[in-house]
């Protein structure tokens, strides 16, 4: 089998070109009628629908990136990091234990690299912007901003139930019930109106900026309560 990168022929059972780690085998599945088409074909051969770059083509085995180092701490220690939780954008996002108020509180690291005086200036007035809308019930509430080797950060609201871009990706079909989505549509509203009474515009407004409590035990008889979060730092 000729590898569609390099040209070297490798023998038909293997999986991926033994010259450059180009992936042999990557069927197309059509996404309109089904059909599984050869590697490298840019439309259905049964329908003639557009394939996708990523299934079209052969992919190479991506190299591992290192994970970022964990610091220990911020603002001298007050915020001792448990762990990391995840990266978008230009935010680095961290689970810490506030040891002067007893409470687990989450940190926002803003990647700098890139941005200019002007940038970052933004960045510090956007956070504490963010600071202004005060504890309202559908907003993550900031408690702290602050820098850290030149890198600003903003303490929020631990939101432990995740977002809700990754409720949708679990729910049956990606899709909520009917009663669920217009909890959280109302809720998200009420957060809206609230920002705009104090002149702020959500800038990113999207499901992975929309953060959901712990989920509650069946017996409680609660639900999840959704709150906005991230707003203006969509830098």
């Amino acid at each position: 089998m000729l590898c569609p990168s390099c040209g070297r022929e490798n023998p038909e059972d293997v999986k991926f070109c033994g010259e450059c780690g180009t992936a042999l085998k990557s069927d197309a599945p059509c996404s309109r009628c089904g059909f599984t088409n050869p590697p490298g074909v840019k439309f259905c051969h049964e329908c003639g629908q557009g394939l996708t770059e990523s299934a079209a083509s052969p992919t190479r085995t991506p190299t591992p990136q290192p994970a970022p180092a964990l610091p220990a701490s911020f603002a001298g220690g007050r915020y001792q990091v448990q762990r990391f939780l995840g990266e978008g954008g230009r935010k680095r996002v961290y689970l810490a234990h506030d040891s002067k108020l007893d409470r687990d509180v989450a940190i926002a690291v803003i990647k700098t690299e890139g941005l200019d005086e002007a940038g970052l200036a933004r960045v510090r007035h956007e956070a504490q912007a963010m600071g202004r809308l005060g504890d309202h019930p559908h907003i993550v509430t900031v408690f702290d901003i602050g820098d850290e080797g030149g890198q600003p950060y903003i303490v929020t609201q631990y939101m432990a139930g995740g977002d809700l871009e990754g409720l949708l990706q679990q729910a049956e079909n990606h899709r909520l019930s009917t009663n669920q989505a217009v909890l959280i549509a109302n809720q998200i509203r009420q957060a809206l109106e609230h920002a705009h009474s104090r002149g702020i515009i959500h800038r990113d407004l999207k499901p992975g900026n929309v953060w959901l409590t712990e989920a509650p035990s069946a017996a409680s008889g609660q639900v999840q309560t959704a709150k906005l979060g991230d707003f203006g730092l969509a830098v």
